[in-house]
Order: structure tokens, then sequence, then C-alpha cells
């Protein structure tokens, strides 16, 4: 056994993820699964899938990617030629059809375009031929000629009261604004890389993330970032507990039992069926 894969299978059992666990959260195959703990990295399909496998069961066990693969680079397989060859034939086949893809794009562009210019002329021939004459109102003629409307109070069955207020609802000269109302916090899920979905915060200048285990129990640790130090020793929280971190601009939280919670970000809730293993992360970033 390597010391990699003693090290990801040391931080496994530590967590009490079983390898079924992993294999459920990252679709990778348990056989290879068991190669990367044994060391057997020539079971793996290659050198790419070899690194990409890896990142995947560190995420899941709570390591960081980044700091493993730069520890052990000396343990991962190297890269084949015929790999790279590989690699580059496909890259070579997909700029290959992409200005066909962008030939194309500008033709839909075109089309749509000049339906739409056609639209237009059609709709300016029809106003400009049926135009009409602006209606005469009936009033009185002057002395000299000039058309004298009937004052409003002459009208029957019309009555002005001057003192009525504006349909608007704003009296003259009151200078009175309604004031603008601060924007409500709004959560997007942006992407999802393994067991970690990336949410952004608009409308906020802080994060305030509160979980409420209402279906059972849950292990929860906070982070102030991605590969950060844990902001308190992780704990595992009975049902019917409740318990809220609040973080500057970056958020970061390992849950472990995600259905067993309910969870708001700034009173806005998650959709707890987005976190799709046990355990999952959460990362949350305030968009400016």
């Amino acid at each position: 056994m390597s010391e990699l894969g003693q090290v990801l299978r040391q931080a496994r059992e530590e967590k009490g993820i079983t390898l079924d666990d992993i294999q459920k959260a990252t679709k990778i195959q348990k056989r290879y699964l068991e190669a990367i703990e044994r060391g057997h990295f020539h079971v793996l399909p290659g050198h790419f899938y070899a690194r990409a496998f890896i990142k995947s069961y560190a995420e899941v066990v709570g390591l960081d990617p980044s700091q493993i693969l730069s520890h052990f680079q000396a343990d991962l397989p190297v890269q084949q030629p015929q790999e790279n060859m590989e690699r580059l034939r496909r890259r070579r086949a997909a700029a290959a059809r992409q200005p066909l893809q962008a030939g194309r794009w500008v033709t839909q562009t075109l089309l749509i375009l000049f339906i739409v210019l056609v639209i237009g002329v059609i709709y300016a021939a029809v106003v400009n031929r049926n135009g009409l004459e602006m209606p005469t109102i009936p009033g009185n003629t002057g002395a000299g000629g000039e058309f004298v409307t009937t004052p409003q109070e002459d009208v029957p069955g019309v009555t002005v009261d001057p003192a009525a207020p504006d349909p608007g609802g704003n009296q003259a000269g009151s200078g009175s604004v309604a004031e603008e109302q601060p924007a409500a916090p709004s959560l997007t899920m942006e992407k999802r890389e393994g067991v970690t979905t990336h949410y952004a915060l608009a409308n906020a200048d802080r994060i305030t993330i509160t979980f409420k285990m209402s279906k059972g129990r849950c292990w929860l640790v906070a982070y102030d970032k991605q590969g950060g130090k844990p902001l308190e020793p992780g704990k595992t929280y009975k049902q019917g507990e409740e318990k809220t971190f609040t973080f500057a601009n970056t958020a970061y939280v390992q849950v472990g039992h995600p259905p067993a919670v309910e969870i708001t970000v700034n009173g806005v809730p998650v959709d707890v069926s987005q976190l799709v293993a046990s355990p999952s992360y959460l990362s949350v970033t305030v968009k400016q």
C-alpha cells in the first residue's frame, strides 16, 4: 500500500465512510477506489483519470485535494506519450468543428434579423395606410375664426372640484418622494464540483447560515473559506437542535447528512436535494 493510499484510507475510516459511500458520491467504480488505496495506479484508466479520481476521493473524506496532489506528486503515475497524443487529437478535432459551429450561429442570427426587419417594414406600411386624423373637439368659433373650447364647468353632467386631490396621489408642491426599500437577499446556485455545491449571495454584506436538525442527527463543521481553518471543532447535533454560523464574505461548511437538516442562508431556504452526497460541502460567496 502506498503512503498516499494510507492517508486517504485513514481519513475515510476516521469519518466513518465506506467505499460504497464514496462510489455513490463520486460515481467512481469501487474497484478503482480500492486500487487508489492500495497504490495500484496502473489499474486506473490513465494519468488524467488518476488525478481526477484522487481529487474526488480527497474531497469526500474532507482533505484538501490541491495539497494531497502536490505532496504525493511522486506517487502519481507518469503521463504516457500515447495519452498526450490522444488528448492532443481530441483538442484538434474540437478546434476543427468550431468554425462550422460558428458559421451556423452567424447564419441563424442573420436569418432572425432579416425576419424582424421584414415584420417591421410591413407594420410601418400598415400604420401609415390606416393613419387617422386627429378628431375635432366640438366647440365655438370666435369672431376671428379662432376655435374656442367650451369651459369644463359648462359641460352637462360634469362637475369639477378644485380641491379634489390629484389622481396620482401627490398634491402639487408637496415634494414627497417614496423612500426606496433595500432589496431582499437572494441566493443562486452557481455550480457543483464533486460533492461541493457553490452558491452566490446577493444584496448582503455578510453571511448567516442556520442549520435546523429537523429529521435526524447531523455532523457539522464550518470554515471561513475552502481550505481554511475551522471556526470551531466539528460536532454532531441531535434532532431538534439548531446551529447558526456567521461569516464575513465567504463560507464553507461540511454537512454530514444533508437530508436530516433544514438550511437557510440570510433567511433564504436552501434546497437540500441539491446536496447529493453524505457528507456534502456548502460554499457561499457574497457577490457585490
